[in-house]
């Protein structure tokens, strides 16, 4: 072990020596917790053997000392649990750590400064506190206690940093320690299991009980004896004050809560030094944190420490300049206007913090009051009451009057820290609303709100314009900050919105009337206009956005005259119209501009002179073409809304707003790749124009401009003028042509791709272009009968998507094909809700289908039902390629293509019903043995996502064919396909294997499908009743619920049960005697079960209604649960083992 040590002490860390293989593997090998002893005596034994320094130094930058130093913390660390602490444990680790203590405290001469080792000793301490006291060692605290004794802590004199390094060296240390164990064991954020909760708390106890009197006294004593204009003393003292503000969170608070100790306070306040000052308010901070009743206990303390201590801070120079920001004194906002050091900053973000403890209790002591006002409680004396109410409204006035200008200062950090507090006194301010009658009895909780009150509310109302405004001077520069903090500020507005509802308005408009005086009057350019009012600007105009959250309006909008703000609302709405402001190329202005025209288009119904100014705006340089891409993109969905809103007195002008909107219209193929960077941080840019121009708008934002765009010609068919239906038609077609013009190409460029993450970005593409058409055709009318014109350019779409198909990839999870499969698919699903069954219009020949008659027209229903079966093939792979150099992974993927396509039958069937039953024929028999071919595959049951996604694929099938079978009832077996007999049997072992995922909302799907096939074919069909339910769906049905995973008691099981009952009634009720004979003398002795529950089962089933019936097969199955397991399991185990022969088990 020696050997280990002395060649780890030749490799210094900080050269990287320890990334050695060898070396971390004797670090390991030493850290074991046999090896603890040895290290200590390798710590002792060098340290004693240093005299400067550069040996101390050197030493703690080796490996062997991190090696020991781990090997003592992992003893240390150990619970007694998991390692009984020994007697010979204690007295070795006990006499190791005093020695280490005393050795670095006295080393070279008193001079020794090292961090690290200072930390190393007081993590080993602390752990050995939480290891061994109290139980074991007890004196832990009182030893070193006497340490202080020993260096004349009862003798000193100041200043100690001159005659008595050891006693600071040991304050050190000790401070340290007590740091330690709060951050590891006493802090109250720390999230401890029950185990160290307990041990926490057997700790705390201990030290109450026996020595954190002399330690409060220890530091006191040490505190009165230290300068501040020394560096190390200024230090320990800060550290100090931060210690016992930590601790007094749960000590006794006369410890800290007296004269002695409050002198000392005093004294530092005095000195006005920023550093200590900060150290004060965070004692004073936690100090007012300590639980204690909000009356008398917290008002009490609070008005005790205010004249002294919290007025003395206050008028620190540092502090008093800082508030001052809200003074309408010149002199004294030049001064504000300085920028603070560092350290007067972190100052007074303690301070703030102080204020927002010393507001918030103050707030609760109020509601106490409140809460036993004299009126109400006979109990309470009136005179004591009353100066108590009167102190603390003070004291909460002028503290929201120092929050106000704390919030006003120009740090984030700062401004925020009141937030608690201010929101609580907002809240507490009573709303300015006609009286109402008071109720006898009540406690009235809230202030009235007062001139004096309003007054600071229009203060802070002013500061808060002030800081909302986005940073004019750097954007960039802390804008998560900045978007976080307005957040805060809006919320304090809101609440002031709630006290005064016309105040927030009224200095809206203020603000924004003011602002727009000072901008130039026409060709504004940012340059000529100063940054504080661009600020103001970009700020009024998102408050008056904000409003429309603020204030609650009627259903007539912020601007009917029923709305108590409607006029002031119309007056700032036409302020912002009738200005130059969305000509301001500041993209925050624009931005908010356009935010606020979508907000409140309800406007232009009342003021319809400023749509067409308003409209210029949205199509030129300063919306849809603007420089930015963040105005740019917003104002492609905003304008779609604003088209929507007011498309009634566009329509005039619809060709003119196609024509300004056509170049913006194409679609760029090129795909834009997340992330710009590949392997080794090189772009790989196959297929990619690297200096192409970069795109106005993202595929989806261009959707939002079709959509305005259909929207304008759907209204403007509605007019007698505008050309009726043809001309609609001619307009629409000419909308979409650029986009089924580019469809073919993006294709091609899809299957021609050969880099993965490219192709992905191009499927991605493509399914943006369809989901743009299909948001495009929405906006066609819906009605029972659709016109023609419209019907043939759905189905010209649907003949370009269809007919491309065959360019998509094959294979599942090949890049690029799950986005096209989505995106087409939700188009057909469009088609099928908008053609229906009866839809008779002729496609012209042009537009139909491939193999499609050239001479004649087709029924459009006809074509859409042909163009599903062509698709399908293409849009799920049915069937996994022969070709074995083909691997497909991720069976997840697969079954998610399947799943995903199924919802497009169950639509169809709804839809159309027997009209789809020959398409139906066509693709339902391959969906379904594609399906039962996936679920066969093995799984490992580590493949969450992939099991997840079987259950959902073989619910989602048997959901299908429920929907099947209710609509279709006569025609079941027809949409099976010839080979129905079979596909029956494999249905049923499908049903049962939903038991081993305990998916009971599968397996009531797949008897409710049997259910009507019962019901339809058991009488007639003795084919049917003989070769499938008797073999295959009565044990099913019957012995299911037997099965442990079917949870009785469960809600869908239970529905489940009702399903398989019924199945079993429907049988009888086609057979009857017959069915009941081969219960009598078959199937149920074959199940072991006694002559009397046979004879018990038949006679039920024989002369009880259905609903009877199934409460009493229920019964029977809770009250006879286990004799019945036990009878049925021998043939039921034999039954599901062998479907599960033929069909996936989800346990594997």
């Amino acid at each position: 072990m020696n050997d280990i040590l002395i060649e780890l002490a030749n490799v210094d860390l900080s050269t990287g020596g320890a990334t050695n293989k060898t070396v971390i593997d004797m670090i390991n090998q030493l850290s074991s917790n046999g090896n603890w002893e040895h290290c200590a005596n390798f710590i002792i034994s060098n340290f004693e053997r240093a005299s400067t320094h550069g040996q101390i130094t050197n030493f703690t930058g080796n490996a062997a000392f991190y090696a020991c130093c781990g090997s003592l913390e992992k003893t240390l660390k150990q619970t007694p649990a998991a390692s009984a602490v020994t007697s010979d444990e204690v007295e070795k680790m006990s006499d190791f750590l005093r020695k280490w203590v005393k050795i670095y405290i006295t080393s070279v001469g008193g001079l020794i400064s090292c961090t690290i080792l200072k930390k190393k000793i007081a993590q080993c301490v602390g752990l050995a506190v939480m290891r061994y006291y109290p139980q074991n060692w007890p004196t832990i605290f009182d030893e070193i206690l006497s340490l202080f004794t020993d260096c004349g802590v009862y003798q000193m004199r100041s200043p100690i940093s001159d005659t008595n390094l050891v006693l600071l060296n040991l304050l050190d240390i000790f401070l340290e320690l007590l740091n330690e164990l709060d951050a590891n064991a006493f802090d109250r954020s720390l999230n401890l299991d029950e185990e160290q909760f307990k041990r926490t708390s057997d700790v705390k106890d201990a030290m109450r009980a026996s020595c954190l009197p002399a330690i409060i006294e220890v530091l006191t004593r040490v505190l009165e004896n230290l300068q501040v204009t020394k560096p190390r003393e200024a230090v320990l003292i800060s550290t100090c004050l931060g210690v016992i503000g930590r601790y007094v969170l749960w000590i006794d608070i006369n410890l800290i809560y007296n004269e002695k100790f409050l002198v000392i306070l005093r004294t530092y306040v005095q000195l006005t030094d920023p550093f200590i000052l900060k150290s004060v308010c965070f004692t004073l901070q936690r100090l007012f944190a300590k639980g204690m009743p909000d009356f008398p206990d917290k008002l009490s303390l609070i008005m005790s420490l205010w004249p002294d201590l919290i007025q003395k801070i206050i008028e620190v120079p540092f502090i008093a300049n800082a508030l001052r920001h809200t003074s309408s004194n010149q002199s004294l906002n030049e001064v504000n206007g300085r920028e603070d050091s560092e350290e007067t900053i972190a100052l007074i973000l303690e301070f703030a913090k102080l204020m927002q403890m010393i507001g918030s209790s103050l707030i609760k002591s109020y509601e106490a009051l409140a809460a036993i006002n004299p009126s109400l409680n006979s109990n309470t004396d009136v005179s004591t009451w009353q100066v108590a109410h009167q102190s603390c409204v003070e004291k909460i006035e002028i503290s929201f009057d120092i929050a106000i200008n704390l919030i006003a200062y120009n740090d984030g950090d700062i401004a925020v820290a009141t937030a608690t507090f201010v929101e609580e006194y907002l809240d507490l301010l009573k709303e300015k609303k006609p009286a109402k009658v008071q109720r006898p009895n009540r406690v009235d909780k809230q202030l009235n709100l007062t001139e004096e009150r309003v007054f600071k509310l229009s203060q802070l109302l002013t500061v808060l314009f002030d800081k909302v405004k986005y940073p004019t001077d750097d954007p960039d520069d802390d804008l998560e900050e900045f978007q976080s903090n307005r957040k805060v500020f809006i919320a304090f507005i809101r609440g002031i919105a709630r006290a005064d509802s016309a105040l927030v308005l009224e200095g809206i408009y203020s603000l924004l009337r003011h602002t727009l005086s000072q901008l130039p009057q026409s060709n504004c350019h940012v340059e000529d206009i100063n940054e504080v009012t661009l600020g103001r600007l970009e700020s009024a105009l998102y408050l008056f956005f904000v409003v429309g959250e603020l204030y609650k309006a009627p259903k007539e909008g912020h601007f009917a005259d029923s709305f108590e703000h409607g006029p002031k609302m119309r007056e700032i709405m036409s302020m912002i119209c009738a200005s130059n402001i969305s000509s301001i190329p500041f993209f925050p202005i624009q931005l908010n501009f356009f935010e606020v025209i979508g907000r409140y288009e309800r406007f232009f119904s009342t003021s319809p002179k400023y749509l067409l100014s308003v409209l210029e705006a949205f199509l030129d340089s300063r919306g849809l073409r603007n420089s930015n891409i963040q105005v740019r993109s917003r104002c492609a969905y905003l304008f779609s809304r604003f088209i929507k809103y007011n498309k009634s007195a566009f329509v005039p002008h619809t060709e003119q707003i196609l024509q300004q909107l056509e170049s913006l219209l194409p679609i760029d193929p090129t795909p834009e790749i997340a992330g710009s960077s590949a392997i080794n941080g090189f772009r790989n840019s196959s297929n990619l124009n690297e200096n192409a121009p970069r795109r106005l708008f993202s595929v989806a934002e261009q959707s939002f401009l079709y959509e305005a765009c259909a929207t304008l010609i759907m209204a403007r068919a509605a007019t007698n003028d505008g050309g009726g239906v043809p001309e609609s038609a001619r307009l629409f077609a000419f909308l979409l042509q650029p986009a089924l013009i580019q469809f073919p190409e993006m294709m091609r460029l899809l299957a021609a791709e050969k880099n993965p993450e490219i192709a992905e970005a191009r499927g991605s593409m493509i399914k943006q272009a369809t989901d743009l058409i299909t948001r495009t055709t929405r906006v066609l009318p819906s009605p029972a009968n659709p016109e023609p014109q419209y019907v043939q350019i759905l189905m010209e779409i649907l003949n370009v998507l269809v007919s491309n198909l065959a360019l998509l990839p094959p294979l599942p999870g090949t890049p690029g094909r799950g986005f096209v499969c989505v995106g087409v698919r939700a188009y057909i699903h469009r088609l099928v809700g908008y053609v229906g069954p009866d839809c008779n219009v002729l496609i012209k020949p042009s537009g139909s289908v491939p193999n499609g008659d050239a001479d004649v027209g087709h029924p459009a229903s006809d074509l859409l039902l042909r163009a599903i079966v062509t698709a399908t093939p293409y849009l799920v792979a049915i069937t996994v390629p022969n070709d074995s150099s083909v691997t497909i992974e991720d069976q997840d993927i697969r079954w998610k293509e399947l799943k995903e396509h199924i919802p497009l039958f169950s639509q169809l069937v709804l839809r159309y019903k027997n009209r789809c039953l020959q398409a139906l024929s066509e693709c339902l028999p391959p969906l379904i043995a594609g399906t039962m071919s996936a679920l066969t595959e093995p799984l490992d049951p580590s493949q969450m996502v992939a099991m997840r996604e079987r259950i959902d694929l073989r619910r989602s099938l048997l959901q299908l064919l429920q929907t099947v079978g209710q609509v279709l009832s006569q025609d079941i077996l027809v949409a099976l396909g010839p080979d129905a007999g079979n596909i029956l049997i494999n249905l049923a072992g499908l049903t049962g294997d939903c038991l081993q995922s305990a998916d009971a909302v599968g397996m009531k799907y797949g008897f409710t499908f049997f259910l009507t096939c019962i019901q339809r074919f058991a009488k007639s069909e003795d084919a049917f009743y003989e070769g499938f339910l008797l073999p295959h769906l009565l044990p099913l049905a019957f012995l299911s619920p037997a099965r442990p995973e079917f949870i009785l008691t469960d809600p869908q099981f239970s529905q489940t049960l009702h399903e398989a009952t019924s199945c079993i009634f429907a049988i009888n009720a086609a057979r009857g005697e017959v069915f009941q004979r081969f219960l009598l003398h078959t199937f149920l002795p074959q199940q072991n079960l006694t002559q009397n529950i046979i004879e018990l089962y038949i006679e039920k089933l024989s002369t009880l209604g259905l609903k009877d019936f199934q409460v009493f097969v229920q019964v029977c199955f809770l009250l006879y649960l286990e004799s019945i397991i036990a009878d049925f399991n021998a043939f039921s185990n034999k039954f599901f083992y062998r479907t599960s022969t033929h069909h996936s088990d989800d346990s594997r």
